[in-house]
């Protein structure tokens, strides 16, 4: 939406500066926000308010929530939430008009950051079929096929973010939730707000929801690629190869059925809320994926928490809530995640849980909900391969511990754990039997230093 006001306002005295006041301890990191402004495409100034000193100044009360300032410094206005184009475009061009005495006709010296130029940037998610696996490359708009070992062996989408079907000619935008049912691989193609299908035998790409524009309402159901869509996050299919969406915009789960896109569960509401499919409430919901006891489990990333869908109910498995968040293993309640983006099954009736924000590797064992750390250190930096090393504090069967930076995604394949480890450009393979972990697809991108990153001090 921004990124449409910008466009339309390129050639007036008019700039967007973000102010990225964190909710989550991880986000206060100006390196780390530095590089959500690259994988995002922000080419606006953007302050980090780490101490929150300028949402006290500004008296914001929620996420997101623009404010509009006058040429003499003074406020013209605040909303929160995310308008539309058209009424913030009508209001910014009023009080354009009638400041134009005051503006400036020259513009800031702003130089946007270059993208990684490496194999993968952002890889945002993974998916394994019977004859590849599947890595959304999302910086990349392309989903890439590889082989067991990790060969590159072909990609779909032409690399140019857009909303294009057909082979070589399709365009995604930063594809993030994967999954694969029978020859089709379908992808939760986020930017563009829309569900795609892949044949995975002639490599043509189809749109089976969504039409490219941000959905406005929670609620609706129709047609399904007449329906407009909020975010879809990931996808996953059922047995009778109908779809679930996490839809992390409408904090939603979907359902797209013989072409027709519907509400599954959730109200709509930001909040944790366990009942029935009506009634309940989710917070950005970002990942699924089915458990041994069939029901689907979900990473819900606002609320740090991992809910399980089954028999018309929707309930919380782990962690906690919407500012109940941090790094503790124990079951149930007493675990602590934060952020999570990613879920996938994993060995002997556990799920794996990418937990982003701790940079770890989590397990959730399905009958006693136990959380216990698997991967990672906690610690976010460029992480080389020889930074893996064993860890004998762990369980025998996972020795190993690896520096992640923020991954979103995890698979389990062939005795093998797959970390999409999204900040790291890369994804690593571990073999919690021995412990070892090798660079698997990508890794080649360093991150810029961050001595060019600053922020407003706590």
């Amino acid at each position: 939406m921004l990124a449409a006001v910008e466009r339309e306002l390129a050639d007036e005295a008019f700039v967007v500066v973000g102010v990225h006041s964190p909710k989550f301890p991880s986000e206060r990191d100006p390196g780390l926000v530095a590089e959500a402004v690259r994988r995002h495409g922000i080419t606006h100034p953007v302050v980090v308010d780490a101490g929150q000193r300028l949402w006290d100044a500004y008296a914001v009360r929620a996420w997101p929530t623009l404010v509009i300032v006058g040429a003499d410094g003074r406020i013209v206005g605040a909303a929160s939430g995310e308008p539309d184009a058209a009424p913030l475009l009508l209001a910014l061009s009023g009080v354009l008009e009638q400041q134009r005495a005051l503006l400036s006709g020259s513009p800031l010296p702003l130089r946007p950051e270059a993208g990684p130029p490496g194999t993968l940037a952002f890889p945002g998610g993974i998916a394994v079929g019977a004859e590849a696996v599947y890595v959304a490359d999302t910086g990349h708009h392309q989903v890439v096929a590889c082989a067991p070992d990790g060969r590159e062996l072909r990609r779909f989408g032409a690399g140019t973010p857009g909303l294009r079907d057909g082979a070589q000619e399709a365009r995604l935008h930063s594809p993030h939730g994967l999954a694969v049912h029978g020859r089709t691989l379908y992808v939760a193609d986020t930017g563009n707000h829309a569900v795609r299908a892949v044949d995975l035998d002639t490599d043509e790409v189809r749109t089976v929801a969504g039409t490219g524009q941000r959905g406005r309402s929670a609620d609706g159901a129709g047609s399904a690629t007449a329906v407009a869509l909020r975010s879809p996050w990931d996808v996953a299919v059922t047995g009778a190869g109908d779809l679930l969406v996490a839809m992390a915009g409408s904090h939603q789960l979907w359902g797209v059925a013989d072409g027709i896109a519907a509400v599954y569960a959730g109200s709509g509401r930001e909040a944790r809320v366990d009942g029935d499919l009506v009634t309940a409430a989710f917070a950005q919901p970002s990942g699924l994926a089915w458990g041994d006891d069939a029901a689907l489990y979900v990473a819900d990333s606002e609320i740090s928490a991992v809910r399980r869908v089954s028999g018309g109910r929707v309930s919380t498995v782990a962690g906690g809530d919407l500012f109940a968040f941090g790094d503790v293993d124990g079951i149930g309640d007493q675990a602590r995640f934060q952020h999570p983006v990613g879920i996938a099954p994993g060995p002997r009736s556990t799920l794996l849980v990418a937990d982003t924000l701790n940079h770890k590797i989590k397990s959730l064992d399905q009958a006693t909900s136990r959380v216990r750390t698997l991967l990672g250190d906690g610690m976010p930096f460029d992480a080389p391969l020889a930074s893996l090393e064993h860890r004998p504090s762990l369980p025998p069967d996972l020795r190993c511990a690896a520096a992640f930076r923020e991954p979103e995604a995890v698979a389990w394949t062939g005795g093998r754990i797959l970390v999409v480890d999204t900040g790291n450009h890369r994804v690593v393979a571990v073999d919690p039997a021995t412990g070892s972990a090798r660079l698997w697809l990508g890794g080649e991108v360093q991150t810029p230093p961050r001595a060019r990153t600053s922020s407003i001090a706590p």
